[in-house]
């Protein structure tokens, strides 16, 4: 569903700001790319802010001006998810675009990936290649996570607790698209794929077995919250 680009910072006030029960996914505004025929190029800038309610009720936007080259996944992996500026699957790659470019980010990874998943399937794409499409990009992109370090607090023998941070830190890794790595990982993943497994929690079950020790994979809050012993810190 698409609503006038002039509601949509109203909207999204609403939004944000109305406790809701989970709501049926929404775009939020027309996303027109800029120059006309940029297509072409593989290399766009939004004409206006561009937005979308996941299925959660969480507000998601892409800025105007932004650039994007249509696809959240680069030219080699094409064969397998479709060619850029795919009309489909378009807003959720600007929407993926803006979140993953942003210096500092505001949502968690995981959570910014099944947004793209989520998007996808709003946007007409069919549940086989989505699945394919999210795969790649849980394998490849860039990844961030959260690490907290706090003091412990006592609840009781054996009960982990914490309740004050004395340390915060960002810990990242880069995209490995293209590596023989992502390559083998994700034909794996495409074969299951290819055989039924399709569906947000089952691409994301089928990665994490590709990928046991991948704290990004296995931490979809986007935190690590380690407990340290008092005077750990020379701050203490």
């Amino acid at each position: 569903m698409y609503f006038p680009s002039n509601k949509l910072l109203q909207l999204f006030a609403f939004t944000l700001t109305t406790a809701a029960s989970p709501a049926l996914a929404d775009f939020i505004g027309d996303l027109s790319l800029q120059p006309t025929g940029c297509e072409k190029t593989e290399l766009c800038t939004l004409g206006a802010d561009f937005g979308y309610i996941d299925p959660r009720g969480l507000g998601w936007k892409a800025d105007k001006d932004d650039v994007t080259d249509g696809a959240s996944i680069p030219r080699w992996a094409q064969k397998f998810v479709g060619i850029p500026f795919d009309p489909a699957a378009l807003p959720a790659a600007v929407l993926h675009d803006h979140y993953l470019k942003s210096v500092r980010p505001v949502r968690g990874w995981f959570q910014t990936q099944r947004m793209f998943y989520e998007a996808l399937r709003e946007g007409g794409v069919a549940e086989s290649r989505a699945s394919l499409m999210y795969a790649g990009v849980l394998i490849g992109s860039g990844k961030w996570i959260t690490r907290m370090k706090g003091k412990p607090c006592n609840l009781g023998p054996g009960i982990a607790c914490t309740n004050q941070t004395v340390e915060i830190t960002l810990e990242t890794q880069p995209e490995t698209y293209g590596s023989d790595k992502y390559t083998s990982l994700l034909a794996s993943v495409q074969s299951q794929i290819e055989s039924g497994a399709i569906g947000q929690e089952t691409v994301e079950a089928l990665v994490r077995a590709e990928l046991p020790n991948d704290i990004y994979l296995h931490n979809p809050s986007g935190q690590i919250i380690e407990i340290v012993e008092v005077g750990t810190f020379a701050t203490e």
